[in-house]
């Protein structure tokens, strides 16, 4: 099982039932409470298969530890917005601006030792 493309079709979908509950587009082929349920399962299986298959290799322990907490933020903003909780919009800008920094970080990426044979790099 490839838990990239089990996330990726869970994030869509999780997509498609945040422009239901937010915009009101096709309410008229799924029910608020049933779009509520599928959006809060299927974005919690994508946010936890994505997590569980990151390589580490590529970005810095810090972008990754910013990144992630402000998906989790987000996530959970988007679920106290959808259950009508207070503090649901800081929660959701606050997770916004932590991605948002998490792509200003300096990556680890271009530090690493550069070596003289070329086949190593493969």
């Amino acid at each position: 099982m490839n838990f990239k493309k089990v996330s990726g079709v869970a994030f869509v979908i999780a997509f498609l039932m945040a422009i239901v509950l937010f915009e009101g587009i096709g309410w008229q082929y799924i029910s608020v409470s049933t779009a509520k349920i599928v959006f809060l399962v299927s974005g919690a299986i994508g946010l936890l298969f994505n997590l569980l298959s990151f390589q580490s290799g590529k970005s810095g322990v810090v972008y990754n530890f910013f990144f992630w907490f402000g998906s989790i933020l987000l996530f959970i903003g988007f679920t106290f917005k959808i259950m009508h909780w207070s503090f649901a919009s800081y929660l959701i800008i606050g997770g916004l601006i932590v991605i948002g920094v998490s792509f200003v970080l300096p990556s680890d990426a271009g530090k690493k030792e550069k070596s003289e044979d070329l086949l190593d790099d493969f």
